[in-house]
């Protein structure tokens, strides 16, 4: 028994000899300073200055809400609008290489799970993949998030009849998550969405929009659209397909045409993007 103990003794003593020899990873804190607008205030014809303030809002004014940050797929922050420092997150990070993900979004019914992030409805988002190697000198980092989302926009040029009631979208394929750690957009499915449309009879020129996540931050992708009207009984009384309509990262696909009368032609370019993507059906 008395072996036994002694045996005991030296290995708890090695062990606390082990775990004092072994390195400790060396962390320095960063502060991450992160914006999609900057907006300044000074007499017209004055020099240009530094920003003063930030604006975490899309172009059409409206609050982005959720900030997330990523190592790869592990999640280091989540940051909220309602939080007085929303947009400038300090990090402690190890010394060493990281591939740090920045995902700024006003989607709805986000979650994570296992390097992905699912949206119940997508709204203008924006990210960037950040390449740092940390060490004790690293300074603030200051980010300007570029759009990763693009856009669907709908025009329908003739007039919505008296028996319309509902109008369905379809999309044969829609990226509704993403992959956090490259900004892609995974697990592409068919997406449908039906809403009411008695608020538009005798209107023309009703335009919808919708947002999508993209597979790729440079190349296209394609997927056919339909465009469903139901009257009240929910029966089919209008219905239109556009196949292979392209879409690309911050770049607005916009669509336009007749759908309750012979279909015609149109054309129109959006430059405040990129490029637009133009269809018509």
């Amino acid at each position: 028994m008395k072996h036994a103990y002694l045996f005991a003794a030296i290995a708890a003593i090695l062990v606390s000899c082990t775990a004092k020899n072994e390195p400790q990873k060396v962390q320095h804190q960063v502060t991450f300073n992160v914006a999609t607008f900057y907006q300044t205030s000074e007499p017209m014809g004055s020099p240009r200055r530094a920003p003063q303030s930030t604006i975490l809002d899309d172009e059409n004014g409206t609050a982005l809400t959720d900030l997330y940050i990523f190592d790869g797929t592990s999640q280091l922050a989540h940051q909220t609008n309602d939080q007085d420092d929303f947009g400038t997150v300090t990090l402690n990070l190890a010394h060493g290489q990281h591939s740090l993900s920045f995902i700024l979004t006003r989607s709805t019914g986000i979650s994570v799970s296992e390097g992905v992030m699912a949206f119940n409805s997508i709204r203008p988002t924006f990210g960037k993949v950040l390449a740092l190697n940390v060490s004790a000198s690293t300074p603030a980092q200051n980010l300007t998030l570029d759009r990763i989302s693009g856009q669907l926009y709908i025009t329908i040029n003739d007039e919505f009849p008296a028996a319309a009631n509902q109008i369905e979208f379809v999309l044969s394929n829609k990226y509704n998550q993403l992959n956090v750690a490259n900004l892609l957009g995974v697990n592409g499915a068919e997406w449908s969405q039906k809403v009411s449309c008695t608020g538009k009879v005798g209107q023309s020129g009703v335009s919808y929009n919708f947002h999508t996540i993209l597979p790729s931050l440079t190349d296209e992708y394609t997927a056919d659209l339909t465009l469903n009207i139901y009257n009240s009984s929910s029966a089919v009384i209008y219905s239109v397909t556009i196949e292979d309509v392209r879409f690309a990262s911050n770049t607005k696909t916009m669509i336009s045409g007749n759908l309750f009368t012979s279909p015609s032609a149109s054309v129109s370019v959006n430059t405040s993007w990129n490029t637009s993507i133009v269809g018509t059906w």
